[in-house]
């Protein structure tokens, strides 16, 4: 094997890498020279051109003011095979809404207290299950179309 062109050694407590071919220390030429000129050209060339502005997020209007009476909201993949998509429940839309979630509290009310948390456990692998639950995200995809005051 032939010997190395460089070595490394101390000299007055700084390492210096020395060339034996030469002899003598390596210059130091980490950067090409420069051009004449090149400086002038850098110094006078335009700034790059800024990223273009993301545009800023539009919100919903929710609540009474989601076009001038009832509320709105956007639904979720997990349970409506439409969305995600923004509904507008009108005035009628959300009594019925009420009364559903008011009847959902009841029943899993009375299936915690009264049958106990057995049945409850129950009631939850029967979710889990694809079948049952691709048949309630279609129930809650056709109640939710109905519901909805873009649509009619």
């Amino acid at each position: 094997m032939p010997p190395t062109r460089y070595r490394v050694v101390e000299q007055g407590r700084r390492l210096v890498v020395i060339d034996n071919w030469t002899g003598g220390p390596v210059q130091n030429t980490a950067r090409p020279p420069e051009m004449p000129g090149e400086r002038r050209r850098a110094l006078q060339a335009p700034p790059p051109a800024p990223a273009p502005a993301r545009p800023a997020p539009r919100s919903e209007l929710r609540g009474r003011y989601a076009g001038g009476e009832g509320l709105s909201f956007t639904t979720a993949r997990w349970f409506d095979n439409e969305g995600p998509r923004t509904i507008r429940v009108s005035q009628d839309g959300q009594t019925q809404l009420g009364i559903v979630l008011i009847v959902m509290l009841v029943v899993g009310g009375f299936f915690i207290a009264i049958i106990g948390w057995p049945i409850a456990l129950v009631l939850a692998f029967l979710v889990l299950n694809p079948k049952v639950r691709g048949g309630l995200r279609t129930a809650a995809t056709t109640w939710l179309t109905a519901l909805d005051a873009n649509e009619g």
